[in-house]
């Protein structure tokens, strides 16, 4: 009876860059950004370098044009908020580590690669 009662899993996050992924990643078009978006809207994650815990925006990402001297990648880049409402953005390869290691909202079902172990539900 218990197990009827448990929220049933209603959005899995594949923990990984997914093929599609790849080319969006790079491709600045709305379209792409759709995609990015629906995969990682509303996903939590703590981010250990400034002990915050942060929510990815669900209408909006950035894209980055890359730069050397800047050190940054080309591609897309979530934009996320904290508790205070203080934005920062992310790269989509950092997001997938940290949302692995960050308690979920239930029905979010986590899955690993195969090589990391099965999945989690929170």
């Amino acid at each position: 009876m218990e197990a009827l009662k448990e929220c049933a899993s209603k959005r899995i996050f594949r923990a990984w860059i997914e093929d599609w992924e790849k080319e969006d990643i790079l491709d600045n078009d709305c379209i792409a950004e759709a995609r990015l978006l629906e995969k990682y809207k509303n996903l939590v994650f703590f981010c250990p370098d400034d002990q915050i815990t942060f929510t990815v925006n669900s209408d909006a990402m950035q894209y980055h044009r890359g730069s050397k001297k800047k050190n940054i990648d080309k591609g897309w880049a979530a934009i996320c908020t904290n508790a205070d409402g203080d934005e920062d953005e992310f790269a989509i390869p950092l997001l997938n580590e940290l949302i692995t290691e960050t308690a979920q909202a239930d029905g979010v079902q986590v899955i690993f690669p195969s090589f990391l172990g099965s999945s989690k539900t929170d």
